[in-house]
């Protein structure tokens, strides 16, 4: 039986880390398998260090280089979210919070997840991935707190529902693409929330219905005239050029994680895999005093909640 040397298996580890770095970074715009490979930055950054390390032992330059160059790349990535400056708003007290969790569809009770939400404090609920079992439970614990709700349907079981303790107004227009728009106040404040869950881009089809759907919600967080935030799993990580093309480069919209470090919400039953695919936006009408993801009871995601000032 043929053997083979450590030097092989550097080799092609070091020939794969290039090449999802190659395939996600620059052809993921266009094809959906290409830009799965582009979520895992952190993870990659890792892979290339002990690549680059290993190949160094050996003595062998060009390999290092190549491994040192696919570092040298995900570190290019990480680093703005890792050292941003806190806003200047860090810290202060906050006129409204919102909290966004994905409390997982197979479900059977949320008991735990009402007492979580119900702790948070929050003026604005947004529960993903329930189901039509879930939400008469969920309404009658927590109308009493939340008396104004809206529901749609955003794939197969999955539904969002958002909870408000303010009477709200609903855009009829964002629901042909599965998307949540309201407009509500919070201590005399008026502002607009988007909301939106799209499917998981395994396939051609879901990757073309779900860049549609956060263009959709990416140009309307830009163009609302007053205060306005986006929040959701939205299935893409902050290392997508996907991501790069709808949200990093409008310079009116802001990621409320920015200058708070990557916190990764998914998958907590696997942290090496971690990615920050949980998001909340924010145009120019706000500025964020707190970011922080949690623990919840019972799902995959960690949540999000939010704390911000208005202008």
């Amino acid at each position: 039986m043929r053997r083979f040397s450590f030097s092989f298996y550097l080799s092609w580890a070091t020939i794969g880390l290039a090449l999802g770095t190659l395939l996600g970074q620059l052809a993921g715009s266009y094809f959906f398998l290409f830009e799965l490979l582009s979520h895992f930055s952190v993870q990659y950054a890792v892979l290339g260090l002990g690549l680059a390390v290993a190949w160094l032992w050996q003595r062998q330059w060009l390999w290092a280089t190549l491994a040192a160059a696919c570092l040298s790349w995900h570190i290019a990535l990480i680093i703005p979210w890792v050292l941003a400056e806190k806003p200047v708003s860090a810290g202060q007290q906050a006129d409204l919070r919102v909290l966004h969790a994905n409390v997982l569809f197979t479900r059977s009770d949320l008991s735990k997840t009402i007492r979580f939400v119900q702790e948070q404090r929050a003026d604005i609920v947004v529960l993903q991935e329930v189901t039509v079992v879930h939400i008469p439970q969920v309404w009658a614990a927590m109308r009493g707190e939340f008396p104004y709700r809206d529901t749609i349907r955003s794939k197969g079981p999955c539904h969002i529902l958002v909870l408000s303790r303010t009477p709200i107004q609903t855009d009829s227009a964002a629901r042909s693409l599965k998307v949540i728009h309201l407009t509500t106040s919070v201590r005399g404040h008026s502002f607009d929330l988007f909301t939106v869950h799209p499917r998981t881009p395994i396939w051609y089809p879901w990757f073309r219905e779900r860049n549609k759907q956060l263009a959709f919600v990416a140009a309307g967080l830009t163009q609302t005239k007053g205060p306005a935030l986006l929040t959701g799993d939205f299935n893409i990580s902050v290392f997508s050029p996907i991501y790069r093309s709808l949200f990093a480069a409008k310079t009116p919209v802001t990621a409320c994680r920015r200058g708070f470090g990557l916190q990764p919400t998914w998958p907590r039953f696997l942290p090496p895999a971690y990615l920050p695919i949980d998001h909340t936006f924010i145009n120019e009408g706000f500025v964020t005093t707190r970011f922080t993801t949690l623990d919840q009871p019972g799902s995959d995601h960690k949540a999000v909640r939010v704390d911000l000032r208005f202008r």
